[in-house]
């Protein structure tokens, strides 16, 4: 053996040999051993070369980033990596890319949209993939592989079934199977199925395959974006957002609200609805019904449990004021019982907004102007006309009168249950749309102007971005801490001062306007429920003028 090695190593065709053998066992080991040891031993030293052969431009893509971005030209984002034997879990770790959009705020210190912020620098970096680049220090580190299942949102996991998860039983991907068979362009089931072949057949030479797809992929610049999306749609999973609205009666916009969203959204899910009558309309539009007790009866609430764990409700929605106390003061034991969230503030807050001189009281104390109030009526009490008459526990401006003089307070006293009595004021007429996300945070506030009533509800609207209303309105929501839906009731002076009414803790009747001008709610709660973090906009239709009118519909 010996002779033939100092043979072979006499002759340049035997040192040719011994290469060739060499490379040939190294192959062999490669594709026998390439899951259990060389995959990563490829990572490691593809990486590492790759950093300090590319350092030059790492360095000019980070100067041009800080120009660009004004300021930090990374992006990091936690995303879920390989599932831990030990604890059965996905390791966290920060994935690292060049930002591609800057951090422009609006003036309420929000970030503004995404395709607002994405620049033209940014949509280069995307269109040949050098904002990935940095990546090569999560696969140099061991987060990441050179080939694998990309890594996705971490508030995707609990949405995986089991097999969607499996790709996460090995290292997520600078490049994969799924992304040189059209990337964000195919659909979420394509793009797992890819992931999960991969993990069933990881092999030497099909990385290399992939590896040679994918440069062709970055210099042709296909599959960036799927049709209509920056990058990808939204994973919703297989959960279905069950939606349950209360006291259901009229609100047919709001049932077709919440199942043209859900539609739009591509989200799997039921509208429900119910009501204690069956000759409600919205019933008919809902895609289950439901026929509960009184708000009052010991039963209302335990049925309301029962219809959730059985049609399995993600979220449960009131509209009237009846509902909300008791709501509000169950809120817990719905959601622990059923596992659904009850779109409702805190107790005490909603108990000050249910009681007009508790409401009237918050806001003296908070610096709010509102109409002056009488608590109670004192027929012996010389007052300033014209007034308003109202219950005190009243709803949608029902009961609500205005009074001219003494005579008519009489009568009026003695017709109206439990009345308070608030200055007339003079301006215009307001309605307030607000939403606020799950943990308070403003996102919409939109003002309509009530241009007619019927029955305390608004006929027709015009949907007005009036800053001296949205402004106030803001303070106004952070002083309450509400969560949700929120409708507020106010004037504008001549003066441009805001005098607050009422605040209504739910959906009102004219809310379907301001969904439809842009700022929708519903759309809005299913983000919300899939996991989505959202912003504060004003991206609604200013000065869109609305009117509503009535439909027969046969319910039996």
């Amino acid at each position: 053996m010996k002779e033939l090695l100092d043979k072979l190593t006499a002759e340049w065709w035997g040192i040719l040999i011994i290469c060739a053998v060499c490379v040939i066992v190294w192959l062999i080991l490669s594709v026998a051993l390439y899951r259990v040891f060389f995959k990563r031993f490829y990572d490691l030293v593809l990486s590492g070369l790759a950093i300090i052969v590319l350092l030059p431009l790492l360095l000019i893509l980070v100067i041009l980033g800080a120009i660009n971005m004004k300021g930090n030209p990374f992006f990091t984002q936690d995303r879920p990596g390989k599932i831990n034997k030990k604890t059965g879990k996905e390791k966290i770790f920060k994935l690292i890319k060049f930002r591609t959009m800057t951090c422009e705020k609006d003036g309420s210190g929000n970030p503004l949209p995404d395709e607002k912020r994405l620049t033209r620098y940014g949509k280069l970096l995307r269109a040949t993939s050098l904002d990935e680049l940095p990546e090569l220090l999560n696969i140099f580190a061991g987060q990441m592989s050179i080939v694998g299942p990309r890594p996705l949102l971490v508030q995707y996991l609990p949405l995986y079934n089991e097999e969607q998860r499996r790709r996460h039983t090995v290292r997520p991907g600078l490049t994969g199977l799924a992304q040189v068979n059209g990337r964000n362009a195919i659909s979420w089931d394509d793009k797992f199925g890819y992931d999960c072949e991969y993990v069933k057949k990881i092999s030497f030479f099909g990385d290399i395959k992939i590896i040679l797809m994918t440069v062709g992929k970055v210099f042709k610049r296909s599959g960036i974006s799927q049709e209509g999306q920056a990058t990808m749609e939204f994973f919703t999973g297989n959960k279905r957002y069950n939606v349950l609205i209360l006291s259901a009666g009229r609100r047919v916009e709001l049932v077709n609200a919440f199942k043209a969203a859900r539609d739009r959204l591509g989200i799997k899910g039921d509208v429900c609805a119910a009501d204690m009558s069956d000759l409600a309309p919205a019933l008919k539009f809902a895609d289950k019904r439901f026929i509960v007790p009184k708000i009052a009866d010991d039963g209302y609430i335990p049925k309301i449990i029962d219809i959730c764990k059985e049609n399995e409700v993600s979220l449960v929605v009131p509209t009237i004021d009846t509902e909300l106390v008791v709501l509000a003061e169950n809120k817990t034991e719905i959601e622990e019982k059923s596992g659904a969230k009850v779109l409702i503030s805190a107790p005490d807050a909603v108990k000050v907004c249910c009681d007009k001189t508790l409401t009237a009281k918050f806001f003296a104390e908070h610096g709010f102007d509102c109409p002056l109030t009488y608590d109670g009526v004192n027929l012996d009490r010389d007052y300033s006309y014209p007034l308003f008459i109202k219950p005190l526990d009243g709803s949608s401006s029902i009961g609500a009168y205005k009074v001219e003089n003494k005579k008519q307070l009489e009568f009026f006293a003695e017709y109206v249950n439990s009345p308070i009595l608030q200055e007339c004021v003079v301006g215009k007429e307001y309605t307030v749309d607000c939403f606020l996300d799950f943990d308070g945070k403003i996102i919409t506030v939109v003002p309509r102007e009530r241009i007619a009533t019927r029955g305390g509800e608004i006929l027709k609207g015009r949907v007005e971005k009036n800053k001296y209303i949205t402004d106030d309105v803001k303070r106004l929501l952070t002083e309450f801490g509400f969560i949700g839906q929120i409708t507020v009731q106010c004037f504008l002076t001549e003066d441009n001062k805001v005098k607050y009414i009422e605040i209504n803790p739910r959906f009102g009747g004219g809310a379907p306007m301001s969904i439809d001008a842009g700022a929708d709610s519903c759309e809005n709660l299913y983000r919300l429920l899939r996991g989505e973090t959202l912003e504060y906009n004003e991206d609604y239709d200013d000065g869109a003028v609305y009117s509503r009118f009535d439909e027969s519909v046969r319910v039996l």
